[in-house]
């Protein structure tokens, strides 16, 4: 993705590309705090037991933390994940290790032991990168795991052969790094053998998450005392593009695995798990990141700073000049909902549909239709009239039907947890001739 406004209108795609996250220092990046509903970390910081005025440790240091950031798909989670890793990645904070899932696993087919055989690797390759020195015994319990359990295995000791081919000259910390390295690959380009491995981690993990607590520590005793943090923090972004039904076993079924490993977490989800309320406040506390709000559940009235937010989110992508007037820009707001991906994904269709070289209203309205039928696709009948009744009323309405819409975005979440369908949707004859469910 460019960083640069695109003052011509043959470079406007390229400050288009919707799946990509920005980091915060990037000339993109937009501040929404305050559009979303003067939303913070401060919940975040206070699992952590850090002082969110001064981001200063009060108490003990944090031992055992899981934490689930959630949030729409396309909401910017991952924008606010990365700026919320560069705040706490501090000398008096915490040596965070971040794990970007998509980039090195296979998010279709994600499953506990993946994303901790992952972890490890992270944490490994980090250390190793930095020059840090710990004692051999501290890493030969996972050594000791992958010959028993790994290497030794009947199923999977050809694997084990495979992998570590070329690794032999290593020793010590590079090569337990590449080791993991390696598996993580393998769970990424090569099936054959991972539900084997998963097999084993399952069939072994007492032994592996001791092990791995035992490089947790060990790491934790080692940078405080080259002053580079106070305790470890894993940050886990892109584990929100589970599906439905791999997110509802990640986060609720295997979550006394996940929380085997003693250590603090941090882990994007999706929105609708907010709604799995007693089984996944069980293991995880939680913040919801809202939706940018445009305005109120039963007022037309646009919210100013919300239009302010997003108008500058575009203008830093496309010059003003390109755009036939301000409402054409103000319509592909209205009609995103509030949802960041969704307005670049209406920027992108005007830009597909525009005439001349020139983004104007007849081909933003063009890319409201074409948003509206994308979202069509995924509803059905029946999905319209409960989508009028959330609308028409106050009271919450919790089951697989709207976790179901709020997974597809056809029904949105805001401030202070009241939902409303998404505009695109609004403008669809199906949802207009509807009658609200009784």
């Amino acid at each position: 993705m460019s960083n640069q406004t695109a003052t011509s209108f043959w470079n406007i795609p390229n400050n288009l590309k919707y799946d990509e996250p920005i980091d915060e220092q990037s000339p993109l990046f937009v501040d929404t705090a305050e559009a979303r509903g003067n939303f913070s970390f401060n919940r975040i910081y206070k699992s952590l037991f850090l002082d969110p005025s001064s981001l200063t440790f009060k108490g003990s240091l944090p031992y055992r933390v899981y934490q689930l950031f959630l949030g729409h798909r396309g909401c910017g989670k991952s924008t606010e994940l990365r700026r919320l890793s560069h705040i706490l990645n501090h000398p008096e904070r915490f040596f965070v290790i971040f794990l970007d899932v998509p980039s090195v696993l296979d998010i279709n087919n994600l499953h506990y032991a993946d994303i901790l055989l992952a972890l490890a690797a992270a944490l490994l390759e980090k250390l190793e990168s930095e020059s840090f020195s710990l004692p051999d015994t501290y890493l030969e319990h996972l050594l000791i795991w992958f010959d028993e359990r790994v290497e030794k295995h009947e199923r999977t000791k050809e694997y084990a052969a495979d992998i570590k081919t070329g690794l032999q000259a290593e020793t010590g910390l590079p090569f337990l790094a590449k080791l993991f390295a390696a598996i993580t690959t393998s769970f990424r380009v090569n099936s054959t053998y991972k539900e084997e491995v998963r097999t084993v981690v399952k069939n072994s993990f007492s032994q592996f998450a001791a092990a791995f607590n035992v490089l947790i520590a060990a790491t934790n005793e080692q940078i405080k005392y080259d002053e580079v943090g106070h305790c470890l923090l894993f940050v886990v972004d892109g584990t929100d593009r589970l599906g439905q039904a791999d997110s509802r076993r990640f986060f609720i079924d295997d979550a006394y695995q996940l929380q085997q490993i003693e250590g603090n977490f941090i882990y994007c989800a999706p929105i609708q798990l907010s709604h799995e309320e007693g089984q996944v406040n069980e293991a995880f506390k939680s913040l919801i990141l809202p939706m940018i709000k445009l305005r109120e559940k039963h007022d037309s009235t646009p919210l100013p700073v919300a239009y302010a937010a997003m108008r500058e989110m575009v203008y830093r992508r496309i010059d003003p000049s390109l755009f036939d007037a301000e409402t054409t820009v103000d319509i592909l707001i209205e009609h995103s909902g509030g949802n960041p991906r969704h307005l670049i994904r209406l920027l992108d269709y005007t830009f597909q549909d525009a005439e001349g070289e020139s983004l104007d209203l007849a081909a933003a309205q063009k890319a409201v239709k074409r948003l509206a039928n994308d979202l069509r696709r995924i509803l059905n009948t029946t999905d319209y009239p409960l989508l009028k009744q959330i609308d028409g009323c106050d009271d919450e309405i919790n089951d697989d039907r709207v976790r179901h819409l709020l997974y597809n975005l056809a029904l949105l979440e805001y401030n202070d947890y009241w939902r409303l369908t998404h505009p695109a949707v609004r403008t669809l004859d199906a949802y207009n001739r509807a009658a609200p469910t009784a």
